[in-house]
């Protein structure tokens, strides 16, 4: 029903949020030096495909309700 579709859609922010909460660390964890560029540049870009995904699911979910 309703609920659920919008208990979704808040679950989808939440984890498009803590997404670039990973992004900001891994950042962190390069500038630092914990993890090697290229390493950290393929996980980037994974993380980055993610959020499309799960943005554009979002702005689609939105427009059919």
């Amino acid at each position: 029903g309703a609920d659920s579709d919008a208990e979704f859609k808040r679950f989808l922010i939440i984890a498009l949020r803590s997404g670039y909460e990973v992004m900001c660390g891994i950042e962190v964890s390069m500038k630092l030096g914990y993890l090697v560029d290229k390493k950290g540049k393929e996980i980037l870009g994974r993380l980055e495909e993610l959020s499309a995904m799960i943005s554009g699911f979002t702005k689609k979910l939105k427009a059919d309700s």
